[in-house]
């Protein structure tokens, strides 16, 4: 996986002012965000919606934007459509495959989970983070567990 783009980085002293997604993610009442189970998130792909999001820490970013890199056959499109807070922490586009059911076998097998993490791999998430919501808008929540509507 690619690191996080050189512009990122700013000479000594000097920060570059905030994008228009920072003062938005800045502002966004977190209270009022749409919720989200992960297999909710799993449809927005590109495919089955149009929508590209993408999960970090239980945040969703929407990516449509860039549809170049995250769209269908596209080099990170493998991060879309759940969160990927152990992918990144890890610094993989994949975990382990699931069984045959495509159920995983453990937390530690999931996209998610970073209960974890050694203090390097959070600081590496939490580089990702800052990079997305200086790019992307969020624009929901993943809730922790899935909801039965039985």
């Amino acid at each position: 996986m690619a690191s996080m783009e050189s512009s990122d980085s700013q000479t000594a002293g000097q920060s570059a002012p905030p994008t228009e997604f920072e003062i938005y993610n800045d502002k966004v009442d977190i209270n009022s965000l749409p919720i989200f189970t992960r297999s909710q998130l799993t449809f927005y792909n590109g495919t089955e919606r149009p929508e590209l999001y993408v999960a970090i820490r239980g945040y969703i970013y929407d990516v449509t934007n860039n549809a170049k890199s995250y769209g269908p056959g596209k080099a990170y499109y493998k991060l879309v459509g759940k969160d990927v807070t152990r992918l990144l922490g890890f610094n993989k586009l994949q975990m382990k495959p699931a069984d045959e059911s495509g159920n995983t076998t453990t937390l530690e097998d999931t996209t998610w989970y970073s209960d974890d993490f050694t203090d390097k791999q959070n600081a590496i998430v939490d580089k990702w983070v800052i990079f997305f919501r200086k790019r992307y808008p969020i624009v929901g929540i993943v809730v922790d567990h899935e909801v039965s509507l039985g």
